[in-house]
């Protein structure tokens, strides 16, 4: 899909909140049209309502654009706080052709909005993307696209960017539907994990995207991440496929119990004070308790929610009047809990590097993490995990596409710049355990936070 720029050239005349109900109600619409068939009189007339209303729109403005950010539109050329309309659950569609930006120009045509609509009712086969469909369907007033990250390096969509995002979204309708009916889909549950065993199978795309995250949907993110990583550390303890489903279930309802916490605390920029901690405390306790009155929810499910922040040594929360150890399957989840908490931007801190958090980690080996699994942990991601960006001892800046266990300081990684920071046009790969390098004393010298510099790292996966 090609890269689309999220930009307007003049100040839009009409106001936000105008634009704001269109798109609603465009998204109103989609939603109709998705229950009858496009012939049906409701969803001609849906359709003809909303190009009706962009038409009018578009007489004063040449362009509506958004962006699209998790469950939200961002409106282009409007003020900071009038610019969002939060669609929860709406997203789906979008996020399944991999739309990051859409925009409606001015002449667009009932049948080009019906050519979208179609194209939104269906999934994507394999090596379709949205824009090569729409020209073909002679749709030239509707762009989509991808927008940028990093800066102003491009990202190649890759099967495992869309599993992955997909898959934060199915995460985050869960997540809703607890809050909303204290009930989970079980079956949407599986299936996810199901996704996650069958790429791992593959070669580990979604492992490598961990770190493909935002505050804005840390939540769901994190329970995925966490999914992920507690699937891989069953895995390679060469746990079977029933195991392992079981395990992945329960590491994506880990979290239920913070339906209950209030969003401000979970947000709250800064540490909590006492008592705000002791309401947080509760979640797993009441996550547990939920999750047991629920049918078809089996004993591991509850008992990780109810034991992911239990340390090794009998200590941490919900206290016990007899400290035992954890479940094994609630210590590798605490385990991908901890790391991927200390890796996620959050907005009162700084993201800091893989490596940086197996450090901090490691100090809790044996009190809060079995150092046994902890050990394995660090073998299984390596210091410097798979699509870490990181700079070498030359100089140069390198993304890690391998690891192997016993060289965890030693993965093999593809070059992207030279040593003064210029791009290369055709990156170039080296395994730092084998010494091919030109210079053999060739290592990493520290990982680099993405966010710092304008190279995407899944662009070279």
């Amino acid at each position: 899909m090609s890269q689309a720029t999220f930009r307007l050239n003049h100040a839009p005349a009409t106001p936000a909140a105008a634009v704001c109900d269109c798109f609603a109600r465009l998204f109103t619409a989609l939603h109709r049209t998705s229950l009858y068939p496009a012939d049906h009189p409701a969803c001609r007339d849906a359709v003809a309502a909303v190009a009706t209303e962009l038409a009018e729109i578009l007489d004063r403005d040449n362009t509506v654009a958004a962006a699209v950010v998790d469950d939200r539109l961002l409106l282009s050329g409007y003020p900071q706080g009038e610019n969002e309309i939060r669609l929860p659950g709406g997203m789906r569609d979008l996020h399944r052709w991999s739309i990051e930006h859409l925009a409606f120009e001015r002449g667009v045509m009932l049948k080009e909005i019906q050519a979208l609509f179609g194209l939104l009712h269906r999934r994507p086969a394999d090596g379709e993307d949205a824009t090569t469909v729409l020209s073909r369907e002679g749709v030239t007033h509707i762009k989509v696209g991808r927008l940028s990250t990093g800066g102003n390096a491009a990202v190649n969509e890759t099967v495992g960017i869309r599993l992955y995002r997909q898959a934060v979204e199915e995460v985050a309708a869960i997540h809703r539907q607890v809050g909303e009916h204290r009930q989970v889909d079980l079956g949407q549950a599986r299936h996810i994990v199901e996704a996650v065993i069958e790429d791992q199978q593959r070669g580990d795309q979604l492992q490598a995207l961990t770190w493909l995250k935002s505050h804005d949907d840390y939540t769901y993110t994190h329970v995925l991440n966490v999914c992920i990583l507690t699937v891989a550390q069953a895995r390679t303890l060469g746990m079977k496929e029933a195991r392992l489903n079981a395990i992945g279930v329960a590491a994506l309802l880990h979290d239920t119990g913070k339906c209950f916490v209030p969003p401000e605390l979970l947000r709250k920029p800064g540490k909590l004070t006492a008592a705000e901690f002791e309401v947080v405390k509760q979640h797993p306790a009441l996550g547990a308790k939920l999750l047991r009155s629920l049918p078809h929810v089996d004993d591991l499910t509850v008992l990780v929610a109810y034991e992911h922040h239990m340390r090794f040594d009998g200590s941490g929360y919900p206290e016990r009047a007899h400290p035992r150890t954890p479940n094994l399957a609630s210590r590798l989840c605490t385990i991908a809990d901890y790391y991927d908490a200390l890796r996620t931007i959050r907005s009162y801190k700084k993201e800091i590097t893989p490596d940086e958090a197996l450090r901090i980690m490691s100090q809790g080996a044996g009190t809060v993490l079995d150092p046994v699994l902890f050990k394995h942990f660090v073998e299984m991601v390596g210091l410097y995990p798979r699509g870490c960006l990181v700079q070498l001892t030359d100089g140069r800046v390198a993304v890690v596409v391998a690891t192997r266990t016993g060289f965890a300081t030693l993965p093999m990684v593809r070059v992207v710049t030279d040593e003064d920071g210029a791009l290369l046009s055709n990156p170039v790969e080296v395994d730092l355990a084998a010494g091919r390098a030109d210079d053999q004393r060739l290592g990493i010298d520290r990982a680099i936070d993405p966010n710092t510099v304008e190279i995407a790292p899944e662009a070279y996966l």
